[in-house]
């Protein structure tokens, strides 16, 4: 399932790992795969920022990413790691909504807005099926989504839009919703923006256009750009999807300090146990 035209490319992934490699997760994720709930199971495990962090740590880890080329990276990465973290880590590219593994988990991880790739509630429901169907009862599901803002609706005057069909794009002003720059250790450097230019808001839908612009070490330039679209997610919507899915819900973070969720949190953190048959 081709869900958008990101991670298509070896330089792509290198680029996106580059931006996010010093994201401040590590900790979260080495505390809440508590002892005794090997082996692990990362969907959308991408580079293996989280996955080798945790294979580190002594866990016995499977990541599963839809990008041949994200696991093509991650298994470069993991050539320089020792035999024994080698020796616990397993890669397979695979969809997180059809997967079958022929064993069973005691922690499910779906890091860093993952889960938010899936644009249909038939898609999200199948993920947790999945995720149910690869538990071993008691075992845990995590999912770290965005905190959704329905600001564009607000600030949108919604009574004042014209009519539109359920698949339509609202264009508007594009709306840069991340930036950065950072330095590469072979001398190039590397800008990174995120720019909202779509939302639907039937879907929950946000089209974000990702640019990342590259100087060599020769101080020559060129840019990289891609399309992703990411499905925003309510609080009481995300507890529904859980509980038709056989999970209950046992904590709710806002942030990776593990704090209560609330209106300002930057993240929406679901912590939910699969519920014995």
């Amino acid at each position: 399932m081709d869900r958008d035209n990101a991670y298509q490319s070896t330089e792509s992934v290198e680029l996106y790992d580059a931006v996010f490699a010093g994201r401040d997760d590590g900790d979260f994720w080495r505390t809440v795969v508590a002892a005794g709930a090997d082996p692990v199971l990362e969907l959308g495990c991408g580079p293996g920022r989280v996955l080798l962090r945790l294979a580190r740590a002594g866990h016995e880890v499977t990541g599963l990413d839809l990008s041949p080329h994200m696991i093509d990276f991650c298994r470069t990465r993991l050539r320089g790691e020792s035999d024994e973290v080698r020796d616990r880590v397993d890669l397979l590219v695979g969809d997180m909504t059809a997967f079958e593994l022929g064993r069973v988990f005691g922690a499910i991880l779906v890091p860093f807005g993952g889960f938010q790739h899936l644009l249909t509630v038939e898609q999200q429901l199948a993920c947790l099926e999945r995720c149910a169907a690869h538990l071993r009862p008691g075992g845990r599901l995590v999912l770290d989504l965005l905190n959704a803002d329905p600001a564009p609706v607000a600030a949108g005057a919604d009574d004042a839009r014209p009519a539109m069909a359920a698949d339509a794009v609202e264009e508007s002003a594009p709306n840069a919703a991340a930036a950065g720059d950072v330095e590469l250790t072979d001398g190039r450097r590397v800008g990174f923006s995120m720019t909202e230019t779509g939302y639907r808001h039937a879907d929950q839908c946000m089209t974000y256009e990702v640019v990342y612009d590259v100087v060599e070490a020769d101080g020559s330039a060129r840019r990289l750009v891609e399309a992703t679209t990411l499905r925003y997610i309510f609080r009481f919507e995300l507890e529904h999807l859980l509980a038709r899915a056989g999970f209950r819900l046992t904590a709710l973070y806002g942030d990776y300090d593990c704090s209560a969720f609330g209106e300002q949190s930057p993240a929406l953190i679901a912590v939910a146990k699969r519920e014995p048959a």
